[in-house]
Parts: C-alpha cells; sequence; structure tokens
C-alpha cells in the first residue's frame, strides 16, 4: 500500500465528553471486528489528541474503555461560563479567515490570568497511559500558534514531547493556560476546527469522529471541510446518536456522565461497525488490526 491510499482516522475535539464518546466508539467498533490498522493516520485535535495518544501509546482498547467507566479523578477542569463563551465568541466575529480569528482568540488565551498554568500539563500527562511517541504510529496533534493564528501539526520527528503537544491542543483560551513549545506558545488546536477534517492527507479512506460540530468560522464547517476533500475519496463522518446525546447532558466537562457516557458510545461503535467496515475495505482489504 502506498503512504496517499493509507487509512486516515480523524478525532476531533469536545471536552471531557468528547474523549469519553470517541473511546467509546471505537470500543464499540472493535467489539465488531473494526479497529485501526497499524498503518493509519491518526490526526487529534483537542480531546482528540488525547484519544490519538492514548490509542497510539498501544494500550488496549479494554483498558481504556474502563479507565473511562472508572470515572476520572484528573479531570478537574470547570464547564465554561457564559460570559467565557460570549467572549470567545466575540472575538471569532466578523473574522475573514481562520488566522485571523485564531490572532483574536489568541489575544484572549495570552491575557487570561490562570490560577496554575501548569494543570494544564499535569492533566495532559494523566490522561496518557504512555508519554513517549509511538515509533510506529503516524500521530498527528493539530496547535495553533497564539501569535500568528496559524494552526501547526506536531508529529514524533518534531522533537516536541507529546505531553506538551496533547497539553497544547487542550488549551482551550480562557480556561487553560497556553503551553510554550520553543519560543511560541500554542493553544487549543479547535480554534481552527473542532475537527480538522481537511488535513487528513493522501486519498484513502477517512473515518472521522465529530463529538462537535460547533464551527468557529465557516472555514471550519465540518461540510465545508468535507468537500474539501474530493468527492471521489470515502469519508465517513462519525456524529452523536441520540442516546450519546442523552448521556452526555448539556455540558462537555461534565466528569460525572463519562461512564454512562463511554457506555452508550459503545453501544453506537456497535451499530456503526457495518458502515465503517466497508468504507476500510475499499481499498485495504485483509489488512492487521489494531487495538
Amino acid at each position: 500500500m502506498t503512504d496517499d491510499a493509507r487509512p486516515v482516522w480523524v478525532f476531533g475535539g469536545g471536552g471531557v465528553a468528547g474523549i469519553a464518546w470517541e473511546v467509546g466508539i471505537l470500543t464499540g467498533l472493535a467489539d465488531e471486528g473494526v479497529t485501526v490498522a497499524p498503518e493509519a493516520v491518526l490526526i487529534g485535535t483537542s480531546s482528540g489528541a488525547v484519544v490519538g495518544a492514548q490509542l497510539a501509546s498501544g494500550t488496549p482498547l479494554a483498558d481504556l474503555f474502563e479507565r473511562q467507566r472508572g470515572g476520572l479523578a484528573h479531570e478537574t477542569s470547570p464547564a465554561p461560563g457564559l460570559l467565557h463563551l460570549l467572549r470567545l465568541a466575540r472575538a471569532q466575529l466578523f473574522a475573514r479567515s481562520p488566522e485571523q480569528a485564531a490572532r483574536r482568540l489568541g489575544r484572549l488565551a495570552l491575557a487570561a490570568r490562570i490560577d496554575d498554568p501548569s494543570r494544564q500539563r499535569r492533566t495532559a500527562e494523566a490522561r496518557l497511559p504512555n508519554h513517549a511517541w509511538p515509533d510506529d504510529v503516524d500521530l498527528r496533534i493539530v496547535v495553533v500558534d497564539t501569535g500568528t493564528g496559524a494552526s501547526r501539526t506536531i508529529t514524533r520527528h518534531d522533537g516536541v514531547p507529546m505531553v506538551d503537544a496533547v497539553a497544547a491542543s487542550c488549551a482551550m483560551p480562557i480556561s487553560a493556560a497556553p503551553v510554550s513549545i520553543g519560543d511560541r506558545r500554542y493553544m487549543d488546536g479547535g480554534m481552527r476546527s473542532t475537527l480538522n477534517l481537511d488535513l487528513a492527507p493522501g486519498n484513502g479512506p477517512v473515518i472521522a469522529l465529530a463529538p462537535s460540530t460547533a464551527a468557529i468560522g465557516p472555514w471550519a464547517r465540518i461540510d465545508k471541510q468535507r468537500a474539501a476533500l474530493g468527492t471521489g475519496r470515502r469519508v465517513e463522518l462519525l456524529l452523536r446518536d441520540p442516546a450519546s446525546k442523552r448521556a452526555q447532558g448539556t455540558t462537555v466537562m461534565d466528569r460525572s456522565v463519562v461512564p454512562a457516557l463511554v457506555a452508550a458510545a459503545r453501544e453506537q461503535g456497535r451499530r456503526e461497525a457495518p458502515r465503517v467496515a466497508a468504507a476500510l475495505a475499499e481499498t485495504t482489504p485483509g489488512r492487521e488490526a489494531r487495538g
């Protein structure tokens, strides 16, 4: 198989609930024999960066599932308040490009007074079973530069600690301190797009898990990003089903909903398995599974 034809798994952002939902979906898919092949490209944004790194660590999905079902004492981030959300929305108003919107958000991120700036990295450490980049997995983590507004995709080849990359990708403006990498400071990759579907490389099938469909601007809409991949490419988009929405409730940062949500998502993953398997089988029959 050529590199261009490799399958791509895209994991989107969605807070603590997003991690639980994506782990549940992957577990349900695996129950039906649909798993992530070793040669696949993994692209993670925000909470999706956590899931991508957890999956790439080689930790069995059953263990990741049990971690979610058992509760998450390390998840202490409160839900963003209405004023917080209004400030983020105002910063994006009338922005003409993702970089312009992100620069405004970056100014908010840099100006925010965070009581415990190191909490973001400690949380990332607690979320990841292993802290080293895997040598045999093409994991890509999306972050956004607070100064330029440009997105950056970090891989194991960049010499950046994986914990720092994941922490940066989850650093939502105002809620968390930006993360320093080299001489730059980075924030949540979701400040470009909650999914970043259009970053999927090559021409192989794409499986995208989107716990959130929120769009920062027109460039971040999932339908627009899907169109950027071309009409001839197989893309399967998985969204929360009604049962997962009910289990999650109204906030993405409530850790108390995680056990019920991961269980509901597992059932959804089992139901989604046939269409995901069909997409992967188009160009990758008989591959060894992962997970």
